[in-house]
């Protein structure tokens, strides 16, 4: 069982509990519905109320949220190792290997990140269903975020959809990129005949990534991305509809990457505010198996980062 607890403020007062549940405690009419019918599930200083309640300043709302007994959210646990970044009750991050898919699927039932998380909960003895908020390709590295409880699962789908919870990748893009810095806002879709293979295209939908320069290897430029838009492979597509697709990429490049095996993108950076509390969470993945000398990438570098140094992510 989840306890949400708001005190009502002159922000929250004088306007009833339904949309208070809804607005400021991110809410779906689902969950609102399943409390109010459950004992003590919508309460005003301990005592159970409507949701056509009107609050009023200082007042104490708890709401009670049953969790689903599966924790697996028909995810089959397993047993295994996962990198913890970042946790607290609402939230788990996790550093995701390159080859890994997020989710189970075809040849990969058993040995996902889902299963994984399944199992640590399961281990653990918590109720969690899988909830991952933005995922990653199976041959993308970096930080994973999975929501504990729907609640949070709620609240951060929200920030996702408004921007505030963020992303930032680095990688290797092959050769030397002409400007220190770019956005490109190319629509991106699928590309006829092909499963996998998307394409940009102006029949796709809208795909938004910007790009900085960080360092220039011998034939490759060492590069940060942020995407605004959640395409599928959009870093991968936008590169190489700029002439420099990823090191590694067999699907959009050669394939080739002198550096280490495997695709050259990572995921480095996530920020969001936690769910509950609204406090900022800044969370950093280091780039594991990248066989690279840039630890003085810094002093080469075009632009800069305003929450910090990208060094922290490289090993």
């Amino acid at each position: 069982m989840k306890k949400l607890e708001l005190t009502l403020d002159e922000k929250t007062a004088f306007q009833p509990l339904e949309r208070v549940l809804k607005n400021s405690l991110g809410l779906t009419k689902r969950q609102i519905s399943q409390a109010k019918f459950r004992e003590n599930g919508i309460c005003i200083n301990g005592k159970k109320q409507r949701i056509s309640h009107v609050g009023t300043p200082g007042e104490v709302l708890t709401v009670c949220l049953e969790e689903s007994s599966e924790n697996t959210g028909k995810v089959l646990p397993q047993q295994g190792e996962l990198e913890i970044l970042y946790e607290d009750p609402d939230i788990l991050a996790v550093n995701k290997p390159a080859g890994m898919p997020c989710h189970p699927g075809r040849g990969h039932y058993l040995d996902s990140l889902g299963n994984l998380a399944a199992g640590l909960f399961e281990k653990r003895g918590e109720p969690c269903p899988v909830r991952i908020i933005g995922r990653l390709d199976k041959d993308t590295s970096g930080v994973v975020i999975l929501a504990k409880n729907q609640a949070a699962g709620a609240r951060m789908g929200e920030q996702k959809a408004k921007g505030i919870f963020r992303k930032e990748y680095i990688g290797l893009a092959q050769e030397h990129l002409k400007e220190p810095e770019g956005r490109i806002r190319e629509p991106i879709g699928k590309m006829p005949g092909e499963k996998l293979k998307m394409q940009v295209t102006p029949e796709g939908k809208p795909a938004d990534t910007s790009y900085q320069v960080l360092k220039f290897l011998e034939n490759a430029t060492l590069t940060r991305w942020e995407i605004f838009t959640g395409r599928t492979h959009q870093i991968r597509v936008h590169m190489a509809w700029l002439g420099h697709p990823l090191l590694g990429d067999p699907i959009y490049g050669t394939g080739e990457n002198l550096y280490f095996p495997g695709l050259a993108l990572h995921c480095a950076k996530a920020v969001f505010l936690q769910p509950f509390t609204g406090e900022k969470v800044v969370i950093q993945a280091p780039a594991k198996g990248w066989s690279l000398d840039l630890k003085e990438w810094g002093s080469q570098n075009k632009g800069t980062d305003p929450e910090g140094s990208s060094q922290e992510y490289l090993p």
